[in-house]
């Protein structure tokens, strides 16, 4: 076997060189700068450092990119990650080439046009994680194979198994969403508006029943249109004595404008509620959904995992022009606000959520979002995004947080399975093993590798 060259050292690229390393494969990690600690810990363990721009011919040389077996480029940057790959298929074209890209379009386009092996992003393969666990499931990831969606279920005993991913049927349309909001919302002016105007139209149709010997179908019709200023002429009051025509005037200036104080205050409300909605104001009404703070690259993936399996879902986000609004499924609702903010959350329904999953790009916002959420509803569920996954142990234990996951650690398995069996279609590790998981004619089979300090992964 080659050795592999990992192209950037952030917390990706971090999580991928150490776990091939704990596999005793032979890394060559590439990258501009890196935190000491992390290349320190790496150098330790054995890995190569050649510090440089991995799109320089020369750097990828130094990295002896004609014998490598992969190379898998995880820098922050979608563009980068694509010119790293195309220069590295013209040194070696034998070479396994894996990139990650969040543009999951553009990734498939690349994988059939340019030859790139595999592209990856982060956010999706951490996305499940984060909404199983804050649903309180026991999944582990999703895969996609032969048209169908697959679920990765880890038991108490490490024994994973792979069954189609269920759908939940609750999620409630749109229109009875808005309905309910509009009825429990109904200003008490307007409440007490309409049933003065339906008082006077029933006192006068009685009124003009019986005084014009008319049909009382016939005298509704005739308050309605006189109320509304129609006026069609096909029945008045001109016959009559002083005292119904004087009643008559008191209704056409009673009901006019009562009914056009109604108009304007329906008007105001509608309006009052689409500038709430577009600006990410309005206030949830719903109960057993799921918060997620933060749009991101790794929330917005987390509100299309939610939203897929059917569970309602409330997106809050810091600014109303949050990067991936625009892309949210339309049965999401969106809050504008900080997370970290009481209001901002119970506007979102904490009391009545099941879950709140922070996941800023900031661990310091993501802990303080799930601590408040929690001194708001304690029997909610928090799930906290945090980058350092040692961290994120600590914090399970030490405080009121149910589930801490860092997407790069869940994310690094990916990455690694695609450039060491080119058939795996989901990898994940347990405690003491990596585990990869390839189609077979009766389903799928689990390729297994030894890992040599696994608490370090």
């Amino acid at each position: 076997m080659g050795h592999i060259i990992v192209c950037g050292l952030g917390q990706v690229g971090y999580r991928v060189a150490n776990l091939l390393l704990q596999m005793d494969r032979q890394v060559t990690v590439v990258a501009l700068e890196a935190r000491s600690e992390f290349e320190r810990e790496l150098v330790d363990l054995g890995a190569k450092m050649v510090v440089g721009d991995a799109r320089d011919a020369f750097i990828l040389e130094q990295a002896c990119v004609h014998s490598a077996e992969a190379l898998i480029a995880c820098t922050d940057s979608d563009l980068t990650n694509i010119e790293i790959t195309l220069d590295a298929q013209v040194s070696n074209p034998n070479m396994r080439v894996v990139a990650r890209l969040f543009d999951q379009t553009l990734a498939r386009k690349l994988e059939n046009s340019v030859g790139i092996d595999r592209a990856l992003a982060m956010s999706i393969l951490a996305a499940p994680s984060f909404a199983a666990a804050g649903l309180g499931t026991d999944v582990i990831g999703s895969f996609d194979h032969a048209g169908r969606t697959y679920a990765v279920h880890l038991a108490e005993t490490g024994e994973a198994s792979v069954r189609l991913a269920e759908t939940r049927v609750h999620k409630l349309s749109r229109r009875r969403f808005r309905l309910r909001e509009f009825l429990d919302n109904i200003p008490p002016l307007l409440t007490r508006l309409m049933i003065a105007i339906a008082a006077l139209a029933t006192v006068s149709t009685m009124l003009f029943a019986a005084a014009m010997k008319i049909p009382v179908i016939d005298a509704l019709y005739f308050v309605i249109t006189t109320l509304t200023t129609t006026g069609y002429g096909d029945i008045t009051v001109k016959d009559l004595g002083p005292w119904i025509k004087l009643y008559t005037c008191l209704m056409m200036v009673l009901g006019s404008a009562a009914v056009a104080t109604l108009y304007s205050i329906i008007t105001d409300y509608l309006v009052s509620a689409r500038f709430d909605e577009i600006m990410g104001r309005q206030q949830v009404q719903e109960t057993g959904h799921v918060i997620v703070v933060g749009i991101g690259n790794v929330g917005f993936r987390i509100v299309e995992n939610l939203n897929k399996m059917g569970c309602c879902v409330v997106a809050i986000d810091n600014s109303q022009d949050a990067k991936y609004r625009s892309l949210l499924p339309k049965e999401v609702m969106f809050i504008a606000g900080d997370g970290r903010d009481e209001e901002t959350l119970k506007r979102a329904g904490i009391a009545n959520a099941i879950s709140v999953i922070s996941s800023t790009h900031d661990d310091a916002i993501n802990l303080s979002a799930c601590l408040i959420a929690k001194e708001v509803n304690p029997s909610i569920r928090s799930v906290v995004r945090l980058f350092d996954g040692s961290f994120a142990r600590k914090v399970e234990r030490a405080l009121d947080v149910d589930i801490a996951l860092s997407a790069s650690r869940i994310s690094a398995p990916g990455f690694v399975g695609a450039a060491t069996n080119p058939d795996s279609v989901f990898s994940y590790v347990t405690q003491a093993e990596f585990v990869s998981i390839l189609p077979a004619p009766e389903g799928f089979r689990f390729v297994k590798s030894p890992l040599h300090h696994p608490s370090q992964v």
